[in-house]
């Protein structure tokens, strides 16, 4: 298949061919970077790294031209001559890939930017992250995910060098498997009875800071099925949807919390769900004082 004939077709431009992947900006959203999406071109998966969402060829065409749903798009692809079906079928995942504990090794504890940032180097250590100079991690604080045997099923990195040509996060492994941080906060999550959902291991580093630790981070703007089940097993008496508050951008945030309510809504009664987005765009633009009033303002609107 010929992804950018395709891509071109559909009203994207400024492609840049990146060796196995091309590179522009997604068409489906405002966006000032022509980088910020990637396509592999062996596969057609996709990647938008500021987002951090990702699918693949068929979910991009559904996307950027605003079908309803899949066979609109998987119709546009094969109108194009493009796909046969066995080529959009997806494979289902069974099982997370397990990394060599070893991997771990590769970190340093150089705690400096996120220090800088105002996290406590007693937090990070807590979070058994590192900074990493090699491979393909190479300049990120990276924070290790391991499973309730404490296997290491992936690794998420901050670009600690804040560089254009590369997103803020990277992630290792299959997301859909991760549930992040049980490795630390597993008990206080039975104990609180009530779970926060976040975006990123960033705001979850503010809120541990300042207290507050009974929140999942689901990497992104998405409630995959593992998740769920998670939360049916928990059995809380309250879930907090607090994705980045994008109010003053383009409400990505603010849309996808209304969504992940939907979703929850199916499993959980409807007064157990509750949006409630952090008073700036995310909690690590939010002081310590900021966030506890939050959590009290949370707690109390709720009652």
């Amino acid at each position: 298949m010929d992804y950018k004939e395709i891509l071109l077709d559909m009203g994207y431009s400024n492609i840049i061919d990146n060796g196995r992947e091309l590179r522009t900006k997604p068409i489906y959203r405002d966006s000032s970077s022509n980088t910020v999406l990637s396509i592999r071109k062996d596969t057609g998966h996709f990647i938008d790294f500021s987002k951090q969402i990702s699918g693949s060829f068929l979910e991009l065409v559904k996307i950027s031209q605003g079908f309803k749903d899949y066979k609109e798009a998987q119709n546009y692809l094969e109108d194009k001559g493009s796909v046969t079906r066995k080529v959009i079928r997806k494979p289902e995942v069974k099982s997370p890939k397990v990394f060599p504990s070893e991997y771990l090794s590769k970190l340093l504890p150089d705690h400096s930017y996120w220090i800088d940032r105002g996290i406590e180097k007693s937090v990070l250590e807590e979070f058994g992250g590192g900074l990493c100079k090699t491979g393909s991690m190479e300049g990120r604080y990276v924070f290790p995910i391991l499973t309730s045997k404490n296997e290491l099923i992936g690794v998420s990195g901050r670009d600690v060098e804040n560089r254009e040509s590369k997103p803020k996060w990277k992630h290792k492994g299959t997301k859909a498997f991760w549930k992040y941080p049980l490795q630390i906060n597993y008990k206080i999550l039975k104990e609180k009875k009530e779970i926060i959902l976040i975006e990123s291991i960033g705001d979850g580093l503010s809120l541990w800071q300042a207290g507050v630790k009974n929140f999942i981070v689901t990497f992104g703007l998405d409630l995959n099925t593992n998740l769920v089940n998670l939360f049916l097993k928990l059995d809380p008496k309250k879930i907090y949807i607090s994705f980045n508050n994008d109010s003053n951008n383009n409400n990505a945030g603010n849309l996808a919390a209304e969504k992940a309510k939907k979703k929850l809504c199916k499993y959980f009664d409807h007064n157990q769900i509750s949006i409630k987005l952090p008073t700036k765009k995310d909690f690590g633009e939010m002081s310590m004082k900021e966030i506890k009033e939050w959590q009290i303002n949370t707690c109390q609107s709720v009652k």
